[in-house]
């Protein structure tokens, strides 16, 4: 739990410093002319609304019981091939 919290942190970290990088460049747009800053304004929008879409898409997609059994399932082959993988390496060691 504390690696997963410590991870989710860093993704916190990062998106503030993001946030901080667009108010910087967003304030820096009033040194524009109208339709230069017209063209931030717009891409800024977009930003947002991409970012948006994308993390409701992020959180329907875990509040999906059917989505979190697939997760769960993709997760359980990883870490079943990685049991064999170890085990065929452990056999492997031994004959040798």
């Amino acid at each position: 739990m504390a690696e997963a919290k410590e991870k989710w942190d860093e993704v916190g970290d990062r998106w503030s410093d993001l946030g901080r990088r667009l108010k910087d460049r967003f304030d820096a747009n009033a040194a524009f002319g109208t339709d230069e800053r017209e063209k931030v304004n717009d891409a800024l929008r977009q930003l947002a609304a991409a970012l948006d879409a994308g993390f409701t898409t992020i959180g329907a997609t875990l509040r999906d019981p059917a989505m979190r059994d697939e997760m769960k399932s993709a997760g359980t082959s990883i870490a079943d091939a990685i049991a064999a993988t170890m085990r065929d390496v452990s056999e492997s060691i031994k004959r040798h």
